[in-house]
């Protein structure tokens, strides 16, 4: 005698990569239960819900699928990583304050997304929270936060300790944001790592304003320019990705606690006998 559902969005005609309405005389059909064989359900679904503004049609193509598979393993990858390296939900957060401008910089990231992503789904626009959460996944934390803090989780200690439990939280409150866009690999992960019986009754994420830093933001861009400009150097000599180089640093300034951070991620080792500043 309920309803089993309070609010049902309904989306626009799905078309071909061309715009073209689907036929059979066109020869232009594309079979879903295929995709899902080939890409898996999750793929199809955040394909569907990344292309699905209010009120327009959408179009359809099998190597965008392929594309969302990518991002699945992504997250798959990047998940394994985190519990291969101790990432944790074991108690309270250390303080705000108390973190590295590295872990601030990405609570602020993951705050500001869940923010983004409930006013865009409040609003029914899936496409654009899609983007939002695939961005702040593969960019943020995998691309950067989770390169950054390589050295920190190799040298051990307090510090690492304090970040392994903000990846965790990092993990945690991602998976639970994508659990409505692909249900099947978010539940698998999220469970393995948090312990938790299953993702579905798990509450929803909440942003938390306090959790922000503008300071964090500003010294994490500074390392991802300095980090381009060496990446952009080392190409240009025709250094391989994969080797090391010996090189010293002056003038970090204020960069100068982040130093191994920049040696881990762009490959550098200190030049014996001199120092850096």
């Amino acid at each position: 005698g309920v309803a089993p559902f309070h609010t049902i969005a309904l989306h626009g005609l799905v078309r071909d990569r061309f715009g073209k309405k689907m036929s059979k005389s066109r020869g232009n059909t594309v079979d879903p239960i295929e995709f899902m064989d080939k890409y898996g359900s999750d793929a199809l679904r955040f394909t569907l819900a990344r292309g699905a503004n209010p009120g327009t049609d959408q179009a359809i193509a099998e190597e965008w699928i392929g594309g969302s598979r990518n991002f699945a393993t992504k997250l798959w990858n990047a998940s394994r990583f985190a519990i291969m390296n101790g990432a944790n939900v074991d108690g309270e957060l250390a303080a705000f304050d108390s973190l590295n401008a590295i872990d601030q910089w990405i609570l602020t990231r993951l705050d500001e997304t869940l923010e983004s992503v409930d006013q865009l789904l409040e609003k029914f626009e899936f496409a654009k929270a899609c983007e939002i959460i695939y961005h702040f996944a593969w960019d943020d934390l995998c691309d950067w936060y989770l390169e950054l803090s390589k050295a920190t989780f190799a040298a051990g200690g307090e510090s690492a300790e304090k970040s392994k439990r903000v990846l965790g939280q990092v993990l945690d409150q991602l998976l639970r944001l994508m659990h409505p866009m692909m249900p099947f690999i978010t539940e698998e992960l999220w469970c393995s790592f948090t312990g938790g019986e299953t993702l579905v009754t798990a509450a929803w994420p909440k942003s938390n304003p306090g959790n922000r830093s503008d300071a964090s933001k500003l010294i994490v861009e500074q390392l991802q320019d300095l980090t381009t400009e060496i990446r952009r150097f080392r190409n240009d000599q025709g250094i391989k990705t994969s080797a090391k180089i010996g090189a010293n640093f002056i003038g970090l300034d204020s960069l100068s606690e982040y130093e191994a951070a920049i040696r881990f991620v762009c490959r550098i080792d200190p030049i014996a006998g001199s120092s850096s500043a």
